[in-house]
């Protein structure tokens, strides 16, 4: 982060994963930062029972989950959530400024915004772990739309 300071990126991953709204089964969530950026963020595979469930308990309309992971109250409520998660574990800077809700719903041949990680198109590995360098180039204008929140 700016002013050198160091961040546990793996230590934050396997934190928030343990919110209701990280879908681990498709891949869970990537945290990023870099010398560039005041805060971190994330992109994060959702859970979309829960968020639907979070959508329709607060009369949030939506006609698809893809639609749903873009409403901005929803990116909020789940990135104050995964905060919420971090509290007491993680540091003050490695709080999420941002984060991109991904809903998993599409190709899980592909790497696209939609698409679940998978081993097949190269987000994890083959023991199911996060392939970070690939989701990094593959997702680069969804980090790119992200980080300027992370930014003061």
């Amino acid at each position: 982060l700016k002013g050198g300071e160091y961040v546990a990126i793996e230590s934050m991953e396997a934190t928030y994963a343990a919110s209701v709204f990280v879908n681990g089964k498709n891949g869970g969530l990537m945290c990023y930062a870099d010398g560039d950026m005041d805060k971190p963020i994330a992109l994060v595979q959702v859970n979309d029972y829960e968020l639907k469930k979070w959508a329709n308990a607060n009369n949030v309309t939506f006609d698809t989950v893809e639609n749903l992971c873009k409403n901005e109250a929803a990116v909020k409520m789940v990135c104050a959530d995964l905060n919420n998660v971090g509290k007491g574990t993680l540091g003050g800077n490695e709080a999420l400024a941002a984060i991109a809700l991904l809903p998993g719903t599409g190709n899980p041949d592909v790497a696209l915004w939609d698409s679940p990680w998978t081993p097949e198109n190269g987000c994890l590995t083959a023991a199911n772990k996060l392939a970070r360098n690939i989701v990094k180039v593959e997702l680069e204008a969804l980090i790119a739309e992200v980080k300027p929140k992370a930014i003061r």
